[in-house]
């Protein structure tokens, strides 16, 4: 499997740190650059040179001068390519499912993910936290795959089927 390099990630930084106008003397040194790429990889292990890449690009697109603009945290950079959770990617997640051609994930990073999905937002009410039980429900039947080009959105026989079969697996479980 092909996986981010050193080289890759470097250029895709001193981008983004010129994006931001970071002076020179504030770039990070060699030795930072090095925690930082551990750093990123242990995050995201399964993204390679294209991905990252592009995540850069589009976090760079929509980067806005008028905002008070910092570095982002890998989870900021990586929502163009993963499902987001409050502006952050979350692996657990998955991938996002519209994804252009040239950083649709393989099979191997597919199996990469974790296997259980997992929100990771924070409690609304730190206090009362043990209230707040994150969806982690495995015996639902999976969302159909988008079949349409035009976007994520389902089409009305899709989500009827997907509703029937929901109706199914409940009912069989009740009896």
């Amino acid at each position: 499997m092909e996986s981010l390099t050193p080289e890759t990630f470097l250029a895709a930084i001193e981008m983004l740190q010129q994006q931001l106008r970071i002076k020179r003397d504030d770039h990070w040194s060699p030795a930072v650059c090095k925690l930082k790429y551990g750093s990123f990889r242990s995050e995201f292990p399964e993204v390679n040179d294209a991905q990252f890449f592009w995540c850069c690009e589009q976090w760079i697109q929509n980067f806005s001068s008028r905002d008070f603009a910092k570095f982002p945290t890998w989870g900021q950079l990586m929502v163009s390519l993963y499902a987001g959770e409050n502006g952050r990617a979350n692996r657990s997640w998955g991938f996002k499912r519209e994804l252009p051609q040239m950083v649709s994930p393989s099979a191997e990073q597919i199996a990469m993910l974790p296997g259980r999905a997992k929100s990771i937002a924070a409690a609304a009410d730190p206090q009362n936290a043990a209230a707040y039980v994150p969806f982690e429900a495995t015996n639902f039947p999976a969302l159909p795959q988008a079949t349409s080009c035009a976007g994520d959105e389902l089409s009305t026989e899709e989500w009827a089927a997907y509703l029937r079969e929901l109706a199914r697996e409940v009912d069989g479980k009740t009896d």
